[in-house]
């Protein structure tokens, strides 16, 4: 099957360049959904589609230093092994369920005591939202 549409921020590189998808393509949807969860931003958003696409394309994205500088490396390498240009390396839902960054979240949840900016900004919205 070839696609072509969706979100740019959100399309997998093989939807740019018109290729072939497969699982592997929302694979790649869960880790920016996963990046933007935990940042607060968005790890391929341009000026315009089509510099977002050209992100894409090249998988030009990084960790931001601010926003991730509380996460875990844990966290870092489930987005890591999930936004990779080449769809046959990304992790399979099966792997994404076994890895170490989901294993133990309540041990892990008690440990850490810290309020992730992603939550402030939406927290913010919300009773921002409520208030009108």
């Amino acid at each position: 099957l070839k696609v072509n549409f969706g979100t740019p921020e959100f399309l997998a590189p093989e939807v740019v360049n018109y290729d072939f998808v497969s699982f592997p393509t929302d694979m790649w949807s869960v880790g920016v959904i996963t990046y933007m969860l935990l940042s607060g931003l968005s790890p391929f958003l341009g000026e315009t589609d089509a510099e977002t696409m050209n992100y894409v394309v090249n998988c030009s994205w990084d960790f931001d230093a601010e926003a991730f500088e509380q996460l875990s490396e844990e966290a870092k390498d489930f987005i890591s092994r999930l936004l990779v240009k080449e769809k046959s390396c990304r992790m399979s839902a099966t792997q994404c369920l076994k890895h170490e960054w989901l294993n133990n979240l309540p041990a892990k949840a008690q440990k850490s005591k810290l309020r992730l900016k992603s939550q402030l900004l939406l927290q913010s919205y919300m009773a921002h939202r409520k208030w009108k």
